[in-house]
């Protein structure tokens, strides 16, 4: 973990420390909220994946929840064009596979104490980001490399129906996108490949626990 990271958690902890000493008259303290995701990232070369996210909060009003969100995410990027070494032809050249990993504070408001709780939410904190490939075909070699580790934050907006979660949230990590070098043999400079950091995620799953009081 950075250490430049830190004080960003340590200042999130504080602001929700106020919310977490009260408690949901109408809902059980603790609930835990477990989505599976599709997800795209668009750029120079857009990727395609999914992941798992886990999320316990504590239920610090009727319409406010606190907690963390971790999750894990793969992708795979589509296939690019990569100049011949002749330059008068190009090479379809998969890219791989990437991973990310997340740790996030993450706070929900609920529009409704009903049974369908509409319900915007933010998360903030650490991304990593890694993964890397080499292939071959037509002459052509294309060799990546990707590693990253900084801040991000996740807006949010979804719906509880009971226990069943429908949400979707976009991932916008800092720093810019990442850049993937490709080189033809032969070719007297490299090619350039955008692949974003920031992602969308569009969630389905459940609820378990924090449901209303008997």
């Amino acid at each position: 973990m950075k250490r430049s990271a830190l004080p960003i958690l340590a200042i999130l902890a504080a602001g929700m420390a106020p919310a977490a000493r009260a408690q949901a008259p109408s809902y059980q303290p603790v609930r835990v909220d477990l989505t599976f995701y599709g997800a795209y990232a668009p750029a120079d070369a857009t990727s395609w994946g999914g992941g798992v996210a886990i999320e316990p909060k504590y239920n610090a009003t009727d319409h406010l929840a606190i907690g963390l969100r971790l999750e894990a995410a793969a992708f795979v990027t589509q296939d690019v064009k990569v100049s011949s070494a002749s330059g008068t032809g190009s090479t379809n050249v998969s890219q791989g596979a990437r991973a990310v990993t997340t740790l996030l504070a993450k706070a929900d408001y609920y529009l409704t104490s009903s049974t369908v709780r509409p319900f915007v939410g933010l998360g903030a904190g650490l991304y990593r980001i890694g993964g890397g490939s080499q292939s071959v075909s037509g002459g052509t070699v294309v060799q990546t490399a990707q590693s990253f580790r900084g801040f991000g934050f996740a807006p949010q907006v979804g719906v509880n129906f009971g226990a069943f979660r429908l949400a979707a949230t976009y991932h916008a990590v800092m720093g810019g996108d990442m850049v993937v070098t490709t080189q033809a043999v032969g070719a007297t400079a490299p090619d350039t490949v955008k692949l974003s950091k920031n992602f969308f995620a569009f969630e389905l799953g459940g609820t378990f626990g924090g449901g209303r009081h008997p």
